[in-house]
């Protein structure tokens, strides 16, 4: 989906796109298809620059998908809104590294990580 395509989008269209893309990033993992994933990537990073783009910065709407069944749309949310809300997409981060719940356990223990030592900062 083009960028001119996302402008088209309501919010709601956008998250819901977001979670329907981050699911199937989790079953891409599941099945070791990297190419398909990280073509998911691309797509998911779109839609949070179209959100960020909008008045307010409209990716505090993920937020909802905090504590969503799918650890996957649950990790890309809290990522998406680090510039956003530091502190809940923290806790959300944290919540994931608790649960054990691996590989999204590892990437958001690194993420804090890499927060915590100051050679990731969230934009």
């Amino acid at each position: 989906m083009t960028p001119s395509k996302l402008k088209l989008l309501t919010n709601e269209e956008l998250k819901n796109l977001f979670e329907q893309l981050c699911v199937k990033q989790y079953d891409d993992l599941e099945g070791n298809a990297i190419a398909s994933y990280n073509r998911r990537y691309d797509k998911i990073l779109a839609i949070q620059s179209e959100l960020k783009s909008r008045p307010g910065d409209q990716r505090r709407i993920l937020m909802s998908l905090f504590g969503h069944p799918n650890m996957q749309v649950r990790l890309t949310a809290a990522h998406a809104n680090l510039a956003v809300d530091y502190i809940a997409a923290r806790r959300e981060l944290q919540a994931i590294v608790d649960s054990q719940w691996f590989p999204q356990a590892g990437d958001a223990g690194m993420t804090l990580e890499n927060l915590d030592s100051g050679f990731y900062r969230p934009t």
